[in-house]
């Protein structure tokens, strides 16, 4: 029994519509069923929304702050409007104007009354010489920043997923054709024609599994078949075709899957596999 091919499992995956065919056969062979699963479990994965990244507490921006020696104007954590609760309050000192993110330090690691002047709403206040004086326990600097880098990739990274999923409409179908099979054969299929969104044209085939005596190639045919073009050849069982710009599909509209010979050759072998006329 021949499988489905990669392409035919892919999309499937990712919900185009099912051919009659390929469902008898995924309900017939447990391996493509199987391997079908696999990517759809995949794809649900990749489609899933991404969870809240959670805000970094307090401390990190102390830390950061004191490492960099930065201002008094810049001492306020700038994340401390996305987090709620108690984890989010801070320590106003009325002489510095400082903030002291609550931790959960012991109290004999926090700051006394003494060293900041009084206290108030329960914390210390912290005074800025104090702290420098004394060994740091926030986070070091480059553990930080390497935090901050990480959460900013991953928040890029959820939003350029959702932006991919936004913007990239399906294609619409413009023509589609039934390929029927020709004498000596008994392999079907199907072409259609879409139009992506940024204009271009391209013809989709998928056709049976058919031994060959060399290569499968596609063509677009002329109503009496004495003109054609050839579109290129067909890899497996399904394949997609950018078409010409200044190809006219209703001067060809004829759908043809043929059996080539490997001997240099570029002209239809006249046998031909499958056969449908487009229709709009």
């Amino acid at each position: 029994m021949e499988h489905l091919s990669e392409e035919s499992l892919t999309l499937l995956a990712l919900g185009e519509t099912r051919d009659p065919r390929n469902q008898q056969h995924l309900d017939a062979c447990p391996d493509c069923a199987a391997e079908l699963a696999s990517l759809e479990r995949v794809v649900r994965a990749g489609r899933a929304p991404e969870p809240a990244l959670a805000a970094p507490g307090p401390e990190v921006w102390a830390a950061i702050h004191a490492e960099l020696g930065l201002s008094a104007d810049v001492a306020d954590d700038p994340l401390a409007g996305s987090r709620t609760g108690a984890q989010g309050r801070a320590a106003v000192g009325p002489s510095s104007g400082l903030a002291a993110p609550v931790d959960d330090a012991s109290p004999s690691d926090r700051p006394s009354p003494s060293e900041g002047g009084g206290s108030r709403g329960g914390a210390g206040v912290v005074d800025l010489d104090a702290r420098r004086r004394r060994p740091r326990r926030g986070v070091p600097y480059p553990l930080a920043a390497a935090a901050a880098a990480a959460a900013l990739f991953v928040g890029g990274l959820s939003v350029w997923g959702a932006q991919r999923v936004g913007l990239e409409p399906d294609p619409t179908v413009l023509a589609t054709a039934e390929l029927e099979p020709l004498e000596g054969y008994s392999a079907r299929g199907s072409a259609e024609v879409d139009e992506r969104p940024d204009g271009t044209r391209q013809l989709v085939v998928r056709t049976d599994p058919a031994a060959v005596d060399g290569f499968k190639e596609v063509w677009l045919l002329a109503p009496d078949a004495q003109r054609m073009v050839s579109l290129g050849v067909m890899a497996g069982d399904e394949a997609v075709f950018v078409l010409p710009e200044n190809l006219d599909v209703g001067e060809f509209p004829v759908v043809d899957v043929s059996n080539e010979p490997i001997d240099g050759d570029p002209t239809h072998s006249g046998d031909s596999i499958v056969r449908g006329v487009l229709e709009a």
